[in-house]
């Protein structure tokens, strides 16, 4: 048994077992830690560290039925899944402790039950005990957000740490659980979470959950970090320092410049020359984010005017030649380039003449600009675009929405106008509610239509009164 084996043993029979937490009180440690892999087998849970009891073709069984219940309210699905639940089914248990969750809500709109933070603890201990990564993933989120009412923090630590040494998270990449680890990072500098203080461990922490774009740890990083310690900021400015987004003094201060950082950071664009994450991830915005960061233009190449690039976006349509050029701006990284573009081979564009569409280096382009750059007016076009589709572009409602609260996170104001016009195809409202409902704006039913809460919450986003 591996080192992690262990160590997940361990977690696994502390929450499990009294008579183990004893043990850990007049047993050295290091011994206990030793025999846990052979004390796990010996209490029979049924279920090796990270790999629950339930057979795949189980799991998938009550995924399914997770799936047809809380998207779409499939009553009968519901029944068969807290059957299993109350059977003992490990994995049912979790999906169940899912529909009463209140994070997840947005996600299985059409849940049979509403949500309900006792309930949702309830199915998920258990299976958090036997190291089942979602269940553990449920008790940290719930118990570390004190807006849940239940904050309890040396227990959500502790279902945090168990998360983050389950080896099935680490196999899985973590991917859909930086939000729980966002959460167990402040267990490193709260001093009632009973977890030895590490400045420099929260710090790690937190810029992984930033630069796995966790909205809340973006959001509370860069408008709320003159309210963290000083030896935390410092932290976060050394880690910065090895990324390569920050060139600035450790000195623990909330500089504008740190604040920059954590923001350019959130929005995955690497500068010049900037390093890798420490522990060798991927670079923000490179391979591991799908379409990469933008590429800088070439330092020797002088930028070209804007009148320059508007007048070969004006006769482009007519000029093969002007349009090759504009498009070989494009590439080498002038953003307006991009952007313009962009718009001319937009499916949405009636103007392009004998320039042929191309929906998905359109929406590249606008992606790139709207995250890289905070071009409001990307992420404004990157919506329509999203919402019409054509040409090789499928449309995505959940892209548009997407692109939707980036223009209004941006402050991109015609994003309001265009919302107040009725004209998003199926799909888009709900897509839209779900995401303004997931940032705590948008309150009520997830309906598939406009109506005057959805607007309000984009208004509340944007920030108008």
């Amino acid at each position: 048994m591996s080192g992690v084996d262990r160590l997940g043993a361990h977690a696994a029979l502390w929450y499990g077992q009294a008579r183990y937490r004893l043990a850990w009180l007049v047993l050295p440690q290091a011994a206990v830690a030793l025999m846990a892999g052979l004390a796990l087998a010996l209490v029979g849970t049924g279920a090796e560290w990270g790999k629950p009891a339930d057979s795949k073709e189980s799991e998938k069984l009550y995924a399914d039925l997770l799936e047809k219940a809380g998207k779409d309210g499939d009553k009968a699905a519901f029944d068969k899944l807290k059957t299993a639940a109350e059977a003992g089914q490990i994995s049912a248990r979790s999906f169940m402790g899912v529909l009463h969750d209140p994070d997840m809500a947005p996600v299985y709109p059409k849940s049979p039950v509403k949500p309900d933070v006792d309930k949702a603890l309830g199915y998920y201990q258990r299976t958090a005990d036997l190291g089942y990564p979602g269940a553990q993933r449920g008790m940290t989120e719930l118990l570390l957000d004190p807006a849940h009412g239940r904050y309890d923090a040396k227990r959500g630590c502790r279902y945090g740490l168990a998360l983050q040494a389950n080896p099935a998270v680490a196999r899985a990449g973590y991917a859909g659980f930086w939000p729980a680890f966002y959460r167990l990072a402040g267990c490193y500098v709260t001093p009632e979470s009973g977890v030895p203080r590490d400045p420099q461990k929260a710090a790690d922490i937190y810029m992984e959950t930033v630069a796995a774009g966790v909205r809340t740890a973006a959001t509370d990083l860069t408008d709320g970090l003159g309210r963290r310690p000083p030896d935390l900021v410092s932290a976060i400015q050394r880690n910065l320092t090895r990324r390569g987004f920050y060139a600035g003094p450790i000195d623990g201060t909330a500089s504008p410049q740190t604040i920059a950082a954590v923001r350019a950071l959130s929005g995955k664009a690497a500068p010049a020359g900037g390093s890798a994450p420490a522990g060798g991830a991927a670079p923000p915005g490179g391979a591991a984010g799908g379409e990469g960061k933008n590429p800088a233009p070439p330092a020797s190449e002088p930028a070209p005017s804007v009148d320059a690039l508007t007048a070969l976006y004006k006769s482009a349509p007519a000029n093969a030649a002007d349009a090759a050029t504009l498009r070989d701006f494009a590439e080498k990284g002038f953003a307006v380039a991009q952007y313009l573009y962009a718009m001319l081979v937009s499916p949405t564009n009636k103007e392009r003449g004998q320039v042929a569409p191309d929906g998905r280096l359109a929406s590249r382009y606008l992606e790139r600009l709207a995250r890289d750059k905070e071009f409001g007016p990307a992420a404004v076009s990157a919506a329509f675009l999203y919402d019409i589709g054509g040409a090789d572009l499928p449309r995505d409602p959940d892209k548009a929405a997407d692109m939707t609260v980036r223009a209004l996170e941006l402050k991109a104001k015609d994003i309001l106008p265009n919302l107040e016009n009725d004209k998003w195809g199926a799909g888009y409202w709900a897509a839209l509610q779900q995401r303004l409902a997931a940032r705590k704006l948008y309150r009520g039913r997830i309906v598939d239509q406009r109506n005057d809460r959805t607007l309000q919450a984009a208004g509340d986003l944007l920030g108008n009164p």
